[in-house]
């Protein structure tokens, strides 16, 4: 949910070390169509994965890096059933949030169609976390709107009473900021600020800019005496294969970052650029090696090891069919003020 301690989290003293980019980190379940992940470490120890395939995927691991196991089909689903939300027969679940407060594991979730803004956002909450102990509350209640379409939440909130941010949007007008009532469990009524924007058109036959979306928050509370809110996003095409035709090397998918020193913004990326008025956007994780269109990340810290982790999803090249999306993390660094992939 993007909340550590400043203890835990103050990087003033610290040193980066310049590394070529590492390889994902996973062993065990970590194919298969592992889309979105969200992950994050139960109280027990227990490190619990949630994934867009088959009703929210859940599974678990001993470590972030495994190993990592799932229960195909409805024993390994949050949502067996589906959602409340009904928009259309050939909706889909995805996109899952999910974060601890208040006793019970919390899960915002989209309902959609692919290209489509008949989208809702919907909520479900556990005490486990654990397949079939979930109860979905449906949708948040927040309005459609033609500037914004309702799907890639993703819940911030800085300190236990601070108040419930709610980052969403992809396609039409990209990323936007809300609120949250207190329960967690619908919108606030608040108008939702527009927060990130690119308008920028790829090469080739695309006709509509590159898409920013699946927006994460996080904060570190002093970094060389500063306190940063970071947003990154997905930006590119998340999903071509060479059927459809690959886009160019940079437009595929990327993991992007900007960052603020107030909760709403305004964001800046490194150069300076306005990351709503100006295609701002810095890259944190592209593609490498073997490694195609990383992206739907998030951050998860280990308190074992005391450090935070990107996490997301990709396509392993090598594989070739460009189809088999994957689940891998590396860790990362805050001590420079921007966040660096390091060993």
């Amino acid at each position: 949910m993007g909340y550590l301690s400043s203890t835990l989290l103050s990087f003033s003293a610290l040193a980066t070390t310049a590394f070529a980019i590492p390889d994902p980190i996973c062993s065990g379940a970590c194919t298969g169509s592992i889309r979105d992940p969200a992950v994050l470490r139960r109280n027990d120890g227990t490190w619990m994965r949630f994934s867009t395939e088959g009703n929210l995927r859940i599974g678990t691991a001993p470590s972030i890096k495994g190993p990592w196991t799932t229960n195909k089909g409805e024993d390994g689903a949050m949502l067996p059933g589906g959602s409340k939300i009904h928009l259309d027969d050939d909706q889909r679940l995805w996109a899952p949030n999910v974060f601890y407060k208040n006793g019970l594991f919390h899960a915002h979730y989209s309902v959609s169609t692919i290209g489509s803004q008949n989208s809702a956002i919907g909520v479900a909450t556990s005490v486990t976390g654990e397949p079939g102990n979930w109860t979905d509350h449906g949708s948040i209640g927040l309005p459609g709107d033609k500037r914004w379409n309702r799907i890639d939440a993703n819940f911030f909130q800085e300190c236990a009473d601070c108040k419930p941010y709610l980052n969403f949007g992809s396609g039409w007008e990209h990323l936007f900021q809300t609120t949250l009532t207190p329960d967690l469990l619908k919108w606030s009524g608040e108008e939702p600020v527009h927060i990130a924007r690119n308008k920028t058109l790829p090469h080739g036959s695309q006709t509509y800019p590159s898409i920013n979306e699946g927006a994460f928050q996080w904060w570190v509370p002093n970094v060389n005496g500063h306190k940063y809110y970071y947003m990154f996003f997905s930006s590119g095409a998340c999903c071509r294969t060479p059927k459809e035709g690959l886009s160019p090397p940079g437009e595929e998918y990327k993991i992007m970052v900007c960052r603020s020193e107030k909760v709403s913004g305004p964001f800046f990326d490194k150069k300076g650029r306005n990351c709503l008025t100006e295609n701002g956007g810095s890259l944190v994780l592209g593609s490498h090696g073997d490694v195609f269109a990383p992206g739907g990340q998030g951050l998860a810290h280990d308190p074992d090891v005391n450090r935070v982790a990107l996490y997301y999803h990709y396509v392993n090249k090598a594989d070739g069919t460009y189809k088999d999306y994957r689940f891998g993390f590396n860790w990362i660094d805050f001590s420079s003020g921007w966040p660096e992939v390091v060993e």
